[in-house]
């Protein structure tokens, strides 16, 4: 699991994005993402590129930003201080279960199944993908459902934090 870490400041800019996929070869075309420049009370700014429909936020706003912990951070909840309203991303906006990445997984193993038992595979592959797909989306779901819960916690904790104490911004 990604560690987290969190981001606090001033909203200075904000712009959206729509993204209009070639001949609506994605499945949810389009799609929105965000992004913001937040100032810290140190004055530092960070930009952070947010691939979403719900933004909860607007320039001049106060928040606070759950993200992993890589070298390109992924933002994974925007709580908004000035509004008290917030969005977690991990829950609202999850990647799928099932994804392209997959289909070599199943290509190969059809080969595999094939040279292996011949006729025979190509017959029992069906039922052996079926349960493959759905044993790595029930892995892929339980690990989405953990970090949604991860990320209310860091939430949680951010708001006790904000609140314990932290100097307003200007």
């Amino acid at each position: 699991m990604p560690e987290l870490q969190s981001f606090h400041g001033r909203i200075v800019d904000l712009r959206r994005h729509v993204n209009v996929h070639w001949r609506h070869l994605h499945p949810f075309a389009p799609s929105d993402r965000y992004e913001l420049w937040l100032r810290a009370p140190d004055g530092t700014e960070h930009k952070f590129a947010v691939h979403t429909r719900e933004m909860p936020a607007r320039r001049g706003h106060e928040v606070s930003l759950i993200t992993t912990a890589h070298r390109r951070p992924r933002v994974l909840a925007l709580a908004n201080w000035t509004t008290i309203d917030g969005a977690n991303y991990a829950r609202t906006e999850p990647p799928g279960l099932v994804r392209v990445a997959d289909v070599p997984w199943l290509a190969a193993g059809f080969a595999g199944m094939t040279a292996w038992l011949g006729d025979a595979g190509m017959v029992l592959f069906v039922p052996a993908a079926a349960v493959v797909l759905a044993a790595v989306a029930a892995v892929r779901w339980v690990a989405r459902r953990r970090l949604a819960w991860r990320v209310d916690r860091a939430i949680d904790l951010e708001a006790w934090r904000t609140a314990k104490g932290s100097p307003p911004l200007h």
